[in-house]
């Protein structure tokens, strides 16, 4: 998975940000600055940290552990549940540094996760497809509680927040993350298929080879 083209997800990321246009030029009455956060955070995570993942690969051989992998889900897990909460929306809208520290941690815990997923190789793609699904639900599940709640969950913000904003940042989440996520766990399997694939080809031309030599011998 080290050498995993580029190319394999360019179509996932251009798709990821033509539904980002196309729902802030239909809903851009309601665009408020959650919607606004909720854009740029989505373009780093889930457009920027996989391409730049994808280009860090050539700079490591290594295959990522499960442990890795499990540290990588988690931690990103938790950032993205924690600056979610009404405190950390409070703190992410007090001004420019929160917003920053917002967007740099969850940027950074995101390339981390790309990077841990596309280093998972050979007959472990199983893994990198786990968290890739697990990722792409806890995102989803967030997203329907913005669209779906009656009423305003950071209304303590220093900068109100509007039910019409809130839910669509809920619709841009629930709308882009799993043509991310989902079409990248796609990809992982099929290439995991062609893995097992190889491996059985591999498996049987050696026992027919070793057969052969066998009657030859005779």
């Amino acid at each position: 998975m080290q050498a995993y083209p580029l190319k394999s997800f360019a179509f996932m990321e251009l798709a990821a940000l033509a539904v980002l246009v196309l729902l802030g030029f239909c809903y851009v009455e309601n665009a408020g600055v959650f919607s606004r956060h909720m854009i740029i955070h989505i373009a780093l995570m889930t457009v920027a940290a996989p391409v730049l993942a994808s280009l860090l690969l050539k700079l490591s051989a290594k295959s990522a552990s499960v442990s890795t992998l499990f540290a990588a889900v988690t931690l990103q897990a938790a950032l993205l549940l924690a600056w979610h909460s009404p405190l950390g929306i409070g703190l992410a809208m007090k001004g420019h540094a929160g917003t920053l520290l917002m967007q740099a941690t969850l940027f950074f815990s995101a390339l981390w996760f790309w990077l841990t997923v596309f280093n998972q190789t050979g007959e472990h793609l199983w893994r990198a497809v786990i968290a890739l699904l697990l990722t792409g639900k806890l995102f989803c599940l967030i997203a329907v509680l913005l669209i779906f709640a009656p009423r305003v969950l950071y209304g303590m913000t220093a900068m109100p927040i509007e039910l019409a904003d809130q839910q669509l940042a809920g619709l841009l989440m629930v709308t882009v993350c799993p043509i991310t996520y989902v079409l990248a766990a796609v990809v992982l399997i099929s290439r995991w298929f062609q893995t097992l694939s190889d491996t059985q080809s591999n498996v049987t031309s050696t026992a027919v080879a070793a057969e052969n030599s066998s009657w030859q011998s005779r």
